[in-house]
């Protein structure tokens, strides 16, 4: 079988989906077949069997659902959603990081929701090699910690009970420079945290604890449930409570500017004024918006936005009020 038994509209979606995979190695990303099929929901040897004109029956839907994810994935890189960018909440993590890595001791970033310590500490893991990046589910136990911490080394789990996992965790790791990295650490189950301890305590290495101001109380008291964490601890800057007025300008500059061109100061008051100090609103929330709903009738002369302009969105599709000016 082959595609020369489909339609002609079909024969056309399948060329567009070729040419649009051939076109991501030049867009400098790489999106295989694999790939494209997760995002459509399909399996990957379904999408071979389409694209190659051997499916059975029932292909149109198929390559419908394919150009759907195609068309998401296009929309989202005419966002111009530009980079990752480095501000000051990254550079605390890397110094935090740098330093527990170095002393082999315990470091504790915490920050409120939404200010952006977890995209931080996933840019530093990259960067940074030896680095461990553990995201915490509710409630974790010591059992699911260490399996995860040996799948992050690319280590198969060996048979047996936690020792078992414990001592090899330990093997591994021991005279290396890894440092761990745990992610919403005050999920974590207190057996957990303890095991962690005695990670950094056997294998000598760094460990970060990053979470909300609820990691902090958990571990801050002295003579407390966790006092022989919070005595390890080699750096633990204050909470972060919201990213700088800098940064956030800075975001919204670069974010904003391939669809507006240069943004006012008072537009960047607005923005500051509605994200309250939140990243992840500003990122997520209003910015998306902002892209979506505010466009010009003529795609040929760009809108100039304004700080009406965020008013409307922050307030009619978002729902928000302001923090702070």
């Amino acid at each position: 079988m082959s595609v020369d038994r489909y339609s002609p509209e079909d024969k056309a979606k399948v060329s567009a989906i070729f040419k649009w995979l051939d076109s991501q190695g030049e867009n400098g990303r790489l999106v295989s077949r694999g790939m494209l099929a997760k995002k459509a929901g399909i399996s990957s040897t379904t999408v071979s069997q389409v694209l190659n004109g051997k499916y059975p029956s029932g292909w149109s839907a198929h390559l419908d659902k394919l150009l759907d994810a195609i068309q998401l994935e296009d929309e989202r890189t005419a966002d111009g959603t530009p980079g990752y960018y480095k501000g000051s909440v990254f550079k605390l993590a890397c110094v935090v990081a740098d330093r527990t890595r170095k002393h082999q001791s315990f470091g504790v970033l915490t920050g409120h929701v939404g200010v952006g310590k977890t995209r931080a500490l996933y840019e530093y893991s990259k960067i940074k090699a030896q680095t461990l990046l553990i995201e915490s589910s509710p409630q974790m136990t010591p059992g699911v910690l260490l399996l995860k911490i040996l799948d992050a080394i690319g280590v198969t789990a060996p048979r047996g009970g936690l020792d078992t996992k414990f001592d090899c965790v330990i093997r591994m790791m021991k005279g290396t420079n890894y440092l761990v990295i745990v992610d919403e650490a005050e999920n974590c189950s207190s057996m957990a945290l303890h095991y962690l301890r005695r990670v950094r305590d056997m294998a000598e290495v760094g460990i970060v604890l990053a979470g909300t101001e609820k990691l902090h109380a958990l571990i801050a008291p002295e003579r407390g449930q966790f006092d022989q964490i919070r005595s390890r601890v080699a750096m633990w800057p204050k909470t972060i409570e919201r990213i700088s007025r800098d940064d956030a300008d800075e975001i919204s500059r670069e974010a904003l500017r391939d669809q507006f061109g240069e943004i006012s100061d008072q537009v960047l008051d607005e923005l500051w004024a509605y994200s309250r100090g939140s990243a992840r609103v500003l990122t997520e929330a209003l910015i998306g918006a902002i892209k979506d709903f505010i466009k010009s009738d003529n795609q040929k002369q760009p809108i100039t936005l304004t700080a009406k302009h965020v008013e409307e969105v922050a307030t009619k599709v978002l729902t928000l009020r302001k923090g702070f000016a």
